[in-house]
């Protein structure tokens, strides 16, 4: 009787790990959700949880012959990119598919949306499907840069050298070419970029920090950011380094000192205030600025309004840059050509820059929009993950006690000797 129960309880397991999977990687028949699932209407926000669900394409019309076997190419994209959603770069990105989709006979592009975080977002969906269903995992995926790189670190993402030589292209951005590289080897093509900018209302004349010292505005930022990206950019426009000789996370004394400095005469000047220590996010930020409360605003430029520049520097202006790239994770080798064919054709230059207007993310292949040049011939990528974990909190906590009145040269001693 007992091994009876204990067989029981056994199989009850196997159906719980079984439904959890589904739900983080979408193990559902692909041929019944290609022809049943509904087309979800809804618009997502840009930086919504929205929940992971079957997106079939629903522009094949026409039935490949019987003698052609259907071959199903599976794109994983976040909630912002939804081809589905009912927005101008949606439309586009959904016709492109289609295009795609339609000149290879028996080719079907499944796609699904997942979350950007939590449990069920498109990192954790990789890692999982890997390891219990690698034959559900997406050919072609779209990662954020810091997820970009953990998944190529970890080994979830297939190199894309030997199969494209888009990255050696002479028509990308610096900052685009470094976003699709992980340790010198190129694992994306970024189709999507951002930058850490200053915005500022039109009719303001800001050119360096001595005009916004002395334009009588506060300037807002999240002073409260765990990364400490703002503070970072300051300090390398400085000349400081972020990893040693060894390549491990680093700072530099001098570098540190003048940003710092830089930070206290904000103070002085009360063109920053301590009480900015409460925002830990740009959007925190941005949403100050756009009530008009603030004249100028630290923030991503992606999809802001406003005058927009490069941070003035202490030594050079400097600007982080973030982005998005297409990148494999498929476990069929013989897939990863056709979807290195797709992530080209969906950064083919004439598309992109449609597209880039109508999403409102900055260009990763060189440009005519003067506006961003500046901007983005000079920009880098965003630190390693490592550097990030490392240096983030080391900065947050000095500019914290910056803020609140301390010493700079006992701050400076003690992140130093916290990065030993």
């Amino acid at each position: 009787m007992m091994s009876k129960v204990l067989r029981i309880a056994g199989m009850l397991r196997n159906v719980a790990c079984c439904v959890l999977l589904a739900s983080l990687v979408g193990c559902a028949s692909l041929q019944s959700t290609l022809t049943v699932a509904p087309v979800s209407r809804t618009t997502p926000t840009p930086f919504d949880g929205a929940q992971d669900k079957p997106q079939p394409f629903p522009l094949v019309t026409q039935t490949a012959p019987s003698v052609v076997e259907a071959r199903v190419l599976r794109v994983w994209l976040p909630p912002r990119f939804d081809p589905n959603a009912d927005t101008e770069s949606s439309k586009l990105l959904k016709g492109r598919l289609a295009d795609f989709e339609s000149s290879h006979r028996g080719l079907r592009i499944e796609v699904r949306v997942k979350a950007e975080e939590g449990q069920t977002s498109l990192l954790n969906a990789l890692s999982i499907a890997s390891a219990a269903a690698p034959s559900v995992l997406p050919d072609l995926v779209a990662l954020s840069r810091l997820d970009f790189e953990s998944a190529a670190l970890t080994g979830l993402l297939h190199p894309m050298d030997g199969l494209s030589t888009m990255l050696d292209d002479p028509n990308w951005y610096a900052y685009a070419r470094e976003l699709g590289h992980v340790q010198n080897i190129g694992y994306g093509l970024p189709f999507a970029g951002n930058a850490l900018v200053l915005i500022h209302r039109p009719e303001l004349e800001i050119n360096s920090w001595e005009d916004i010292f002395t334009s009588e505005e506060s300037l807002f930022f999240p002073a409260g950011d765990p990364q400490a990206l703002f503070t970072l950019s300051l300090y390398i426009s400085a000349g400081g380094n972020l990893v040693n000789e060894q390549g491990q996370p680093a700072l530099e004394e001098e570098p540190l000192t003048q940003t710092l400095t830089l930070i206290q005469n904000g103070i002085e000047t009360k063109a920053v205030s301590p009480s900015l220590l409460a925002f830990e996010s740009d959007e925190q930020a941005y949403q100050a600025y756009g009530d008009g409360r603030e004249g100028m605003v630290i923030a991503w430029a992606a999809n802001k309004s406003g005058a927009i520049h490069p941070i003035p520097g202490i030594n050079a202006p400097h600007a982080f840059a973030n982005g998005w790239m297409w990148a494999l994770a498929g476990s069929e080798p013989e897939k990863q050509q056709i979807a290195v064919e797709l992530a080209e054709y969906l950064i083919d230059d004439v598309f992109l820059n449609e597209w880039i207007r109508e999403a409102g993310y900055l260009p990763t292949r060189l440009s005519q929009n003067t506006e961003v040049n500046g901007i983005l011939e000079s920009a880098q990528a965003i630190p390693s993950n490592d550097a990030i974990a490392v240096l983030g909190p080391i900065m947050n906590q000095a500019l914290s006690r910056v803020l609140n009145g301390e010493q700079i040269e006992v701050i400076v001693r003690d992140a130093l000797e916290q990065v030993k």
